[in-house]
């Protein structure tokens, strides 16, 4: 199966860490196409590769790119995690940063606000589970 062939997230970060977004942006590219082959596009991990992808495309401001990523990721995530998880928390706080680098500063602070809302009731769950 495709997924054998999916480079490990750690390159990414190595590469990304090291300035060379364009060289990440490759590998999380090649990453979200094989997650995509093997999980389908409506998986988290393949939502989490998209967040990847847009997080590189606006590290590179490639800011319209990113957004319409990081909208998909959210709603993939929201569907198959909750929409208070963190991974939908992080891809909705990307796309804050997106809108504000954009110049949309009302919908950067509307999303900033949902995001603080939703890390508290993720909050507020886990310490009822303890």
């Amino acid at each position: 199966p495709a997924l054998h062939r999916v480079p490990p997230a750690p390159k990414v970060h190595r590469l990304f860490n090291s300035g060379r977004y364009a060289d990440a942006l490759s590998v999380a590219e090649q990453q979200l196409r094989l997650l995509g082959e093997s999980y389908g596009h409506n998986h988290h991990e393949y939502a989490t590769a998209m967040n990847n992808v847009a997080t590189l495309y606006q590290a590179l401001g490639r800011y319209g790119e990113a957004e319409p990523l990081l909208e998909q990721a959210s709603k993939i995530q929201q569907r198959t995690l909750g929409h208070d998880h963190p991974h939908t928390v992080a891809s909705l706080s990307n796309l804050a940063t997106v809108y504000e680098a954009m110049g949309q500063s009302e919908r950067a602070k509307a999303m900033q606000s949902l995001v603080a809302q939703m890390k508290r009731t993720w909050e507020e769950k886990q310490r009822k589970r303890k």
